[in-house]
């Protein structure tokens, strides 16, 4: 078998190469779309001409590494926050709780999975890093594709909560509407939790768990305000 052939790497590892070349370049210093073919071809070990058997350009390029973020990260944090949620089980006395919030529930809800959730974003820097910055990037189809897969991550959350009847009294769209703030915001701690030192990050999961609490106690007063408007 000649030497160049087996050496030559198949087209899903080529794929994988550039992916992967772009996650370390875009992490480290910049957004996607500033990087250079070339460059990007240096990195990954490949020829430049290359490039374009997989992809059509930088944001084709874009794409399929937040396909890859969204399949790294979407399972994994939903399996996480239903771990946190069935070891939080209701306590007794609280089949009547003020305002349909089981509030110490939540803040033992709230507190593990906002520990998991930043655990998990110590352990994948790459793609939270590149995540945040390209929600805010350039590129409007990068801008695009990224709130979508957070509103994505938002309703796994918002089915979640009515799973497990965390907020079993609040409508259906206020719940949504909600899901997908946190996980918005989650996405937006998580560049500040990277950046900070070890010492400062309990900082951020503090601040988390609170601004979290108080807009599920909001909404939760606001929809029995509401009903009680109504009657």
């Amino acid at each position: 078998m000649d030497i160049g052939q087996e050496e030559r790497p198949t087209e899903a590892a080529g794929k994988r190469a550039l992916i992967d070349a772009a996650l370390r370049l875009a992490a480290s210093r910049r957004s996607l779309s500033s990087l250079g073919l070339r460059e990007l071809a240096r990195e990954a070990g490949l020829n430049p001409n290359t490039f374009y058997r997989h992809f059509g350009d930088v944001d084709d390029l874009g794409l399929a590494i937040i396909r890859d973020i969204a399949t790294q990260l979407r399972q994994p944090l939903r399996d996480l926050r239903r771990e946190a949620a069935e070891r939080a089980q209701p306590g007794e006395g609280t089949a009547s709780v003020p305002f349909g919030l089981d509030l110490e529930r939540g803040q033992r809800v709230t507190r593990e999975t906002v520990r998991l959730f930043f655990d998990f974003v110590e352990g994948n820097p790459q793609a939270f890093i590149i995540g945040v910055r390209e929600l805010h990037g350039p590129s409007p189809v990068l801008r695009e594709a990224l709130a979508r897969v957070m509103d994505e991550f938002g309703e796994d959350m918002a089915e979640d909560i009515r799973q497990f009847h965390l907020l079993p009294d609040i409508d259906e769209n206020e719940l949504n509407q909600l899901s997908r703030l946190i996980s918005r915001q989650l996405f937006q701690q998580s560049l500040d939790y990277l950046e900070r030192p070890p010492e400062q990050r309990e900082e951020v999961c503090a601040l988390a768990e609170r601004q979290i609490l108080l807009l599920f106690t909001g909404v939760a007063v606001l929809q029995t305000f509401g009903m009680l408007a109504r009657l």
